[in-house]
């Protein structure tokens, strides 16, 4: 009986000390106990569930990094366990897990392209960001322009369908006649007194971008030669086939002459006399494109294999590749600004303010229509606000509203007002940008923001207020939190 209290005595006691270990532990450490056991049991999933809490509750434990890490890169290679490999790799702590993610990120980034041979994904950025549709079909339209003629249209549709086949079905076009996607139209760049063997756009396109959203891509396509001659069905075939891409979200261009997003030399390269092949380095580089999830994009229902940190690195990988493209380009065609915008770009996300301005300076010389103009003034007005030149910024920014009246301007332009401390103005511009886009999230919390700033705290209510009326979803919307009294 004396032995049977005794053993009673001790299970009881284990318990008691187990209990105080268990309790003893921090939130975090015991939901990586949690996470230890169920990785024990194989049950991955909720393993990795309870590790991801334990991670974001702040444990920097070296055997619990690792012991994540490994789950991590054992587990089924999800777009959430992609990022949260970046996040250990690039959180700054230096361990064996950071560095074990790292190389499995740089052995999967070779891994992709090994089974994607010989495309130029890396070219794909705008502005340091992957942008393409996420709903198909693509809808597009061709604006009916006068002395258009039917062969001219149908070239059009063929390169469109050309595009749809080369892409495996992963994209759908679809020819509508309003509110589309891609907008096609023409143009007729007339440069006076050609000089022998001058360069020119003969097409270009543009995307219509708002708060990380992609709204719509102009395709505008120049329907003579710079001598006024009218280019043939399969010259609008072959350029309009190049700018397709470009429609579809890939902004960079590829470097062998083979390709369709070759940067061409002479404008004979893409406007032959015979109708171009879409490459297999073109098939491959759409195909990992569209399977690469996008940070602007139109709308959230394409299934993704990857984020762009796996095909493409960090952003200083991918300002590297967009400035090595760009001073390829301008090495190619010195007399196009196009090449010129694309590295001051570059050079701007290195803070180097005054190489992007002398780039800028070049490109506004040697463009020949409103659309380069505009992009060229903007940018420079975007280098002078970086660079603290607030006056030169704004001069710039009313010389790109003369030419086309642009969200993005209206932003800049009422940043610049508020490092001006002319909170007036500031306000005049969100108040515009609200009446055209009143549930545009980054507009609302930018003129509350203001708002608070002035203790004008009833008009920031008022704006809050009417946001989440309109969109009640967003009433616990983490970017609202400090302004919840505002929302009693």
């Amino acid at each position: 009986m004396k032995n049977w209290v005794k053993i009673v005595a001790v299970i009881f006691c284990l318990v008691i000390f187990s209990l105080f270990i268990f309790f003893s532990l921090t939130k975090a450490e015991i939901y990586a106990k949690l996470g230890s056991y169920y990785t024990k049991k194989d049950n991955y999933n909720v393993a990795q569930s309870y590790y991801e809490k334990s991670y974001l509750m702040g444990n920097k434990n070296k055997d619990f990094r690792e012991n994540y890490v490994n789950l991590l890169i054992n587990s089924p290679l999800t777009i959430k366990a992609q990022e949260r490999l970046v996040d250990i790799a690039e959180d700054g702590n230096k361990d064996t897990a950071s560095e074990s993610a790292k190389y499995f990120l740089y052995n999967l980034r070779r891994e992709i392209h090994n089974k994607y041979p010989d495309n130029y994904v890396q070219q794909a950025a705008y502005n340091q960001k992957i942008v393409h549709w996420g709903k198909i079909p693509i809808t597009y339209a061709i604006k009916q322009t006068k002395g258009i003629s039917p062969e001219i249209m149908q070239a059009v549709n063929d390169a469109f369908d050309s595009w749809e086949r080369a892409s495996s079905a992963r994209i759908r076009f679809e020819r509508v006649q309003r509110n589309a996607d891609i907008i096609v139209s023409f143009t007729n760049f007339k440069i006076t007194n050609p000089k022998v063997g001058e360069k020119y756009v003969i097409a270009y396109t543009v995307p219509d971008i708002s708060s990380n959203k992609l709204n719509k891509m102009d395709l505008i396509l120049n329907i003579s030669n710079i001598d006024g001659t009218l280019f043939t069905p399969d010259q609008i075939y072959n350029t309009t086939l190049h700018e397709i891409f470009h429609a579809l979200g890939f902004m960079g261009h590829s470097f062998e002459k083979e390709n369709i997003m070759y940067v061409a030399q002479s404008n004979e390269l893409v406007l032959n006399n015979g109708r171009r092949e879409i490459s297999d380095a073109d098939k491959s580089t759409l195909e990992l494109f569209y399977k690469v999830r996008p940070d602007i994009t139109n709308a959230q229902e394409l299934n993704y294999e990857y984020i762009p940190y796996s095909i493409i690195g960090d952003n200083s990988d991918i300002n590297y590749a967009k400035e090595e493209e760009a001073k390829k380009y301008i090495t190619k065609a010195p007399k196009l600004p196009s090449g010129y915008i694309d590295l001051a770009q570059a050079l701007i996300n290195q803070k180097d303010y005054d190489g992007a301005i002398d780039n800028l300076q070049k490109a506004l010389y040697l463009s020949n229509n409103d659309e380069t103009k505009f992009l060229a003034l903007y940018n420079l007005a975007v280098a002078n606000y970086f660079d603290k030149v607030q006056e030169l910024a704004l001069f710039y920014a009313d010389k790109a509203m003369e030419l086309k009246n642009d969200d993005s301007v209206h932003v800049l332009k009422a940043e610049i007002y508020k490092n001006n401390n002319d909170n007036s103005n500031a306000i005049k511009e969100y108040d515009y940008l609200l009446s055209k886009n009143p549930d545009n999230e980054e507009y609302v919390v930018n003129l509350v923001n203001i708002y608070i700033s002035k203790k004008s705290y009833l008009k920031a209510r008022k704006v809050l207020k009417n946001y989440v009326t309109r969109n009640p979803h967003q009433k616990n919307n983490p970017r609202f939190k400090p302004c919840w009294l505002l929302l009693l």
